[in-house]
């Protein structure tokens, strides 16, 4: 598949740039608002009617894909230590929204399995980031869930480990995949052919270091997605390269600001 041919399927008939907003994608679901990761997020993400809404995926003890952004429970929880050492069993009673603030007291770590039902029966579509290296039973996880789930065109699956992209290649095929990067260089689009991306997804200080290859990429049929961008001269920089979407923890910013520029906004 290409980028355009990505687009198309979402009903994009304008790549963005010279004259169409770019995609908007709720970084950790609308995080700036409620707990990262959490249902909450996401469904306040969906709210706003973003393009993608973004998380995080980890693996527990015995091996069930959750969703949470660092490999320990140290930030967001009540607890501490690595995800790997508890259950899902276990990982279901952490509380993953007191970090925020008393109100959010009770929000869980949910599974992987129950965002993926969210966005089934909710509607909205997801940026799945799987963090480090996943086995190929792991990502065969994932592929039952997407056959049960029935939402292999109303998702994305992103990793910055080349390995974890080859292993959903063979195993995930049905889901379109990107490569992340922290310093985008020219090599990487060979390897995103080699992989069967479809994005580069840089961070945005990458991007600002080797602003010229967006360019580049973009001439090689692959869509850019920067991530994380929250202030308003990060979001014109990105509107003047031309990239293809903006990740930020405040998504409902950002389309106020892209509605000053595009019309019509979605």
């Amino acid at each position: 598949m290409s980028f355009l041919q990505f687009l198309r399927e979402r009903g994009i008939t304008e790549r963005p740039g010279s004259g169409t907003r770019p995609l908007v994608i709720a970084h950790r679901g609308y995080s700036a608002v409620v707990p990262e990761n959490s249902l909450a997020a996401v469904d306040a993400a969906r709210a706003l009617d973003v393009d993608f809404i973004e998380v995080d995926a980890s693996t527990s003890a015995d091996g069930v894909p959750v969703i949470l952004h660092d490999p320990d429970l140290d930030r967001t929880t009540n607890r501490k230590g690595p995800v790997v050492k508890l259950t899902a069993e276990e990982l279901s009673f952490v509380d993953a929204g007191s970090w925020m603030g008393p109100g959010f007291m009770g929000i869980r770590i949910p599974t992987l399995a129950a965002v993926m039902r969210d966005i089934q029966h909710r509607g909205g579509e997801l940026l799945l980031e799987l963090k480090g290296e996943w086995s190929p039973g792991a990502v065969a996880r994932i592929s039952e869930l997407v056959v049960e789930t029935g939402t292999a065109d109303r998702m994305v699956v992103q990793a910055f480990n080349t390995d974890t992209l080859a292993t959903c290649r063979d195993l995930l095929p049905m889901v379109t995949r990107f490569l992340l990067r922290m310093v985008p260089r020219p090599e990487d689009i060979a390897t995103a052919r080699s992989l069967g991306a479809v994005a580069i997804n840089p961070s945005f200080r990458g991007f600002s270091l080797r602003k010229s290859i967006v360019k580049e990429i973009r001439d090689n049929d692959l869509g850019v997605f920067v991530w994380t961008a929250d202030e308003m001269n990060e979001w014109r920089e990105l509107l003047d390269a031309e990239v293809d979407g903006i990740i930020t923890n405040h998504p409902g910013r950002l389309q106020g600001f892209l509605a000053g520029r595009f019309d019509p906004v979605k």
